[in-house]
């Protein structure tokens, strides 16, 4: 019994051991395989890891520091970013460039007070490197700026038929804003089950068309475009027929191609390669003047990774010319991208990390004169179109009225999702109504004393919004009304009501409709008081005596 109790106790011994060797491989590698992911830039996939293991370990500072690196750069919960950082600089020997990854938290949360007081600290503990937080410091100043003077404009999500749980971005829209064209990283993608460095599925391009003032829901272009690798929308001519793709594929990087339909009825080719002078090195986004005369694209210098504007116009001979760069004015010493122009050309939109950005990327607009080839001096299109995060593109309608962008914003779905932005200081949208009032009869040959005729326009909570009156003689109106649902009654006394149901859309021009008739019947038993239409024929003069 003694030799089987001990061998017994042997096995248990040797059983113990392998187990706790076991568990602590197991906890090296769960390390190892977080700190993988958190080398690769794949936060999303080292947050739960890091997460677990502080709850084991919860004063190492490693993996408090590694946390509020991985928040800092995701688009979820960035304020997590911040009580981990925090933790970390109460450390006494905390790594001292914790102070700039805290502000830079504390800015991308618009706490613009503590992030200076963060970056102040850095510059103290190390004065030589002040430098490195001298940029950072200059976002505060234009952010408290930019903030304490917001643009009037109105966010609306384009809702799920278009967005995601996961980051849908860059839109480009028609210029009559019938055609929407944008990027997403979901999981139904044509490479979706593969999973990128960054956590996220590979990229695709989507679009979706209008159907009664309403997106269609968002459709994947489909193969012809789509690959298991990344493909981005960065451009789309105003007409809507040709859409620009920049390819991040192992032979094909940083290069922009172009897929040019017939119609707006048909589905996009594959794309094709943009021509050589415009590819000359590495290409990021472009876009197209309305009669595809001038091109405004990006391009990368691949010694300083920095990224400028360039120009190209079509020659008589209908090739491209040589690009130019543009001016110091609009390229700074940081990256410019996601040029935009209007349909005048009088107008380019870009993003840029210089001028007076608020964080990252900030949207631009300049004057361009096109002929003598100057600018004015950029100017930012303000808070909140722009944040303190990265803004990098915008697509903005003819009438100056209306925008497209992707933000991530409290409400949305989760990620980056995209929005259409109203300029509420612009001109409204409007339909105008011309037309005449017809009581009783309209080939009667008698007509009502006068016109006591209301046209009463209420809104969808039935409170009046306008009152008309036509004409008092000839029944003739204009009614003009701005975007929105109403309700129509057009009364008169002894007449039976006239009512109408009218959606007026924002999409689009304003529109006038003609020869908007309308005819009210007297109701039973009623006789309207008429005038005669006078006989507006003279009566032959009679004969003088004499003259036969």
């Amino acid at each position: 019994m003694n030799q089987k109790f001990s061998v017994i106790v042997i096995i248990l011994c040797l059983s113990l051991g392998l187990f706790s060797q076991s568990k602590s491989g197991s906890k090296k590698q769960d390390i190892y395989d977080a700190d993988e992911h958190f080398k690769h830039k794949n936060y999303l996939m080292a947050i739960p890891i890091y997460k677990a293991e502080l709850k084991k370990d919860k004063n190492n500072k490693k993996i408090k520091y590694n946390l509020g690196i991985c928040y800092l750069n995701t688009k979820i919960n960035r304020e997590e970013s911040i009580k981990y950082f925090e933790d970390y600089s109460k450390e006494d020997k905390g790594e001292e460039e914790v102070w700039i990854n805290l502000g830079r938290a504390y800015l991308l949360n618009n706490r613009i007070e503590d992030a200076i007081t963060a970056f102040e600290k850095f510059k103290s503990l190390r004065p030589k490197e002040a430098k490195k937080v001298k940029r950072y410091l200059e976002n505060c100043d234009n952010a408290v700026k930019l903030i304490d003077g917001p643009t009037n404009v109105t966010f609306q999500n384009l809702g799920k038929e278009i967005n995601s749980d996961e980051p849908d971005y860059y839109p480009f829209v028609s210029a009559d804003e019938t055609v929407l064209a944008f990027t997403s990283r979901r999981k139904e993608n044509v490479g979706g089950k593969k999973v990128e460095m960054d956590g996220y599925h590979s990229s695709d391009v989507y679009y979706s068309k209008i159907e009664n003032s309403n997106w269609t829901k968002a459709v994947n272009a489909g193969k012809t475009i789509n690959t298991g690798l990344d493909e981005q929308v960065v451009g789309l001519r105003p007409d809507g027929l040709e859409l620009y793709v920049y390819l991040d594929h192992i032979d094909k990087f940083g290069d922009l191609y172009v897929s040019a339909r017939k119609d707006v009825i048909s589905e996009f080719p594959k794309p094709k390669l943009c021509d050589p002078l415009i590819n000359a090195k590495v290409e990021t986004s472009g876009c197209l003047n309305e009669d595809g005369s001038i091109m405004v694209f990006a391009r990368r210098d691949k010694v300083t990774s920095t990224s400028d504007l360039y120009v190209c116009k079509k020659l008589p001979n209908g090739k491209w010319g040589m690009a130019q760069k543009l001016p110091p004015v609009i390229n700074t010493e940081y990256n410019e991208d996601f040029p935009y122009l209007s349909n005048d050309c009088a107008t380019l939109y870009f993003a840029s990390e210089g001028h007076n950005s608020m964080g990252g990327f900030d949207l631009f607009k300049t004057e361009w004169n096109v002929i003598e080839n100057t600018f004015s001096e950029p100017q930012n299109l303000g808070y909140p179109i722009n944040s303190t995060d990265d803004d990098r593109n915008i697509c903005v309608t003819p009438d100056d009225r209306v925008a497209y962008i992707s933000a991530f914003r409290p409400g949305g779905f989760g990620d980056l999702d995209l929005y259409r932005i109203k300029f509420n200081e612009s001109d409204q949208i409007s339909k105008i109504f011309t037309g005449q009032i017809f009581l009783g009869d309209t080939t009667s040959k008698s007509k009502p004393k006068n016109y006591t005729v209301s046209m009463i326009v209420t809104n969808a909570q039935n409170k009046i919004e306008y009152n008309f009156t036509p004409h008092s003689k000839t029944g003739r109106f204009v009614m003009s009304l701005p975007a929105g649902f109403y309700k129509l009654s057009i009364v008169s006394q002894g007449y039976i009501d006239y009512k109408e149901e009218i959606t007026i859309s924002d999409y689009g021009k304003v529109d006038i409709e003609k020869n908007r008739n309308f005819l009210l019947k007297p109701k039973p038993g009623y006789v309207p008081p008429v005038e005669k239409v006078e006989n507006n024929k003279k009566p032959k003069p009679k004969p003088k005596a004499g003259v036969k």
